[in-house]
C-alpha cells in the first residue's frame, strides 16, 4: 500500500483500487459504481475521469492494464475513488470476470459506459477487398464486446432495480463513410439498434439506455491519421474542427445524471453538427 496526503493506493489479485476519504461537495453521481470499457485513452479516459470529478467510483476497464492504472493514478489524485481492471470485451470470461470484481469489490453496478470498439483505418480498402478474419475483429471486440457487458451487468441493475446503460456508438451509424470504414459502421449501427430494444425491454426495471454518437474526436487513433486527412474531415464540421474527448464525456455524464432521468431509448450526436448536413 502506497500513502500520499488523502490519496492510498492497494493492490489486491491484480485489482490496482486508489481511494480517499476527502469528499466534496454533493456530486451528481455522488457515490455511483461506473464501469468505463476502453477507459484508458481518449474518450474513455475522459469519460473515467469527468465521473470521478462527479463522485462516481470508477472502474477503469482496458486490455491495455498500464494505461488504465495511469487513468486510476489520475482519478485518485482527484480525491476519488477507482480501479483498473485488465479486460479484453471481445472475451466473454474477460467480461464476466470484470464485473464479477467490481460487485465484489462495490457490491453494485450503477453506470455501465460501453466505450471500447475495434477501429482500423483502411482508407484505400474496399469492404469486398477485406478478409473475413477483418470482419471478425470488428464483430467480436466493438458489437459482440457490447453484448458481453449488457449481458454480464444487466443481472445486477434488474436486482437494484434502476441502472444506467450508455453505448458509444458513432456518426459512422447514419451517414455514409468512406472506403475502409463499413464493417466499423455496420457495428456501430447494430449498436444503436440494440440499444433501442434493450431500452424497452429495461424501462419496467428503472434501467435507462441510451446511446452517444461521437463525430470524429481527438483521440489518438485519429489523431496519428495523414494532416490532409485530419483536415478534410474537420471541414466536415459545420464548426471547422474536431471534437475532443470532454465534449463526449459530458453527454456520457449527462446521461449517467439524475439530469436524465427521464430520458431513454435515444442516440444523441456530439459531432460540431456534421449529421445536419
Amino acid at each position: 500500500m502506497s500513502v500520499g496526503g488523502q490519496s492510498r493506493t492497494l493492490e489486491i489479485n491484480g485489482l490496482v483500487i486508489g481511494f480517499s476519504d476527502n469528499w466534496g461537495r454533493t456530486m451528481r453521481l455522488d457515490n455511483k459504481v461506473a464501469i468505463v470499457t476502453g477507459a484508458a485513452s481518449g474518450i474513455g479516459r475522459a469519460t473515467a475521469l469527468a465521473m470521478a470529478r462527479e463522485g462516481a467510483r470508477v472502474v477503469v476497464a482496458d486490455i491495455n492494464l498500464e494505461g488504465a492504472v495511469l487513468v486510476t493514478d489520475e482519478i485518485i489524485a482527484l480525491g476519488r475513488e477507482a480501479c483498473a481492471i485488465k479486460a479484453d470485451i471481445g472475451q466473454r470470461e474477460q467480461v464476466n470476470a470484470m464485473v464479477a470484481k467490481t460487485v465484489e469489490q462495490y457490491q453494485r453496478i450503477d453506470i455501465l459506459v460501453n466505450n471500447a470498439a475495434y477501429i482500423a483505418f483502411y482508407w484505400d480498402t474496399h469492404f469486398h477487398e477485406m478478409d473475413e478474419e477483418e470482419w471478425d475483429r470488428h464483430i467480436n471486440i466493438t458489437f459482440r464486446g457490447t453484448l458481453y457487458c449488457c449481458k454480464a451487468v444487466i443481472p445486477h441493475m434488474i436486482a437494484q432495480r434502476s441502472g444506467r446503460i450508455i453505448n458509444v456508438t458513432s456518426d459512422a451509424a447514419r451517414l455514409i463513410q468512406p472506403k475502409g470504414q463499413a464493417m466499423y459502421a455496420a457495428c456501430k449501427a447494430a449498436i444503436a439498434g440494440i440499444s433501442r430494444c434493450l431500452a424497452g425491454e429495461l424501462a419496467r426495471y428503472g434501467i435507462l439506455v441510451n446511446c452517444v454518437a461521437p463525430g470524429t474526436t481527438e483521440t489518438p487513433g485519429f489523431l496519428a491519421q495523414p494532416s490532409e486527412i485530419i483536415e478534410k474531415v474537420r471541414q466536415l464540421s459545420l464548426l471547422k474542427k474536431v471534437g475532443e474527448p470532454d465534449d463526449i464525456a459530458n453527454l456520457v455524464l449527462f446521461f449517467a445524471s439524475e439530469e436524465a432521468k427521464y430520458i431513454t431509448g435515444q442516440h444523441w450526436s456530439v459531432d460540431g453538427g456534421a449529421s445536419s448536413f
